[in-house]
């Protein structure tokens, strides 16, 4: 899990940081985040922050470091009358780009899948020029996943894999005995429970019911 900041400093990672870049979650935090990405896609990750994809001069002056404190003086920050709906379509990011990695001893970075959205974050209290208080900021919400999965976190992923059977609506069937040991349920209160939909989570409502339609 990653949030960055329109001005790209790291609000928050998750600890499994620690298992796919190798650094402690402790020393990224509140840290630029142009510093772990490669110079090839720094460019890319400073427009994804932006709302419209159109980060300013200022921004990429700010990301290259041009100008002492300039990176920490300078806030980024909108209307949030002339922003899109927090919920739009809009504000939704997936992109790819490397990161440095303390675990990849031959390029030292890791190529990853960035996928989220733009949300309003709150509790910064940050100030304008003037002094007054500027509402919550935009920042980046995003699940930072490895487009090549490292050999032990494969391990770790298939101990949790299983396979179900179903009907043509979705309704399960069958499942196997792995199955049973990750999710809880027998095979027969797994069939019982009607749609298979049920067991989704709602953020992955969405992809699940267009894959079902496309295999239709």
């Amino acid at each position: 899990v990653l949030v960055v900041t329109a001005e790209g400093d790291i609000f928050y990672t998750s600890p499994t940081v620690q298992d796919y870049l190798g650094f402690h979650q402790t020393a990224v935090m509140h840290q630029p985040v142009f510093e772990l990405i490669h110079p090839d896609d720094r460019d890319e990750f400073q427009r994804q922050l932006h709302w419209a994809l159109n980060p300013s001069a200022l921004s990429t002056a700010r990301r290259s470091g041009a100008g002492a404190g300039t990176r920490r003086d300078v806030v980024v920050s909108y209307d949030p009358q002339q922003l899109p709906p927090e919920n739009s379509t809009f504000m939704e990011r997936t992109f790819v780009c490397k990161m440095r990695s303390l675990l990849n001893s031959s390029s030292g970075y890791v190529a990853l899948s960035i996928e989220g959205r733009l949300k309003y974050l709150h509790g910064q209290n940050k100030r304008a020029e003037d002094g007054s208080l500027l509402p919550p900021q935009l920042a980046l919400f995003a699940i930072a996943t490895p487009l090549q999965v490292p050999a032990i976190l494969e391990i770790r992923t298939r101990s949790a894999l299983f396979q179900t059977k179903h009907k043509l609506d979705f309704s399960p069937v069958a499942c196997d005995a792995k199955a049973r040991i990750v999710l809880g349920y027998s095979e027969l209160e797994l069939c019982m429970r009607g749609s298979g939909y049920q067991f989704i989570h709602a953020h992955d409502m969405v992809y699940c019911a267009d894959n079902h339609v496309r295999l239709m």
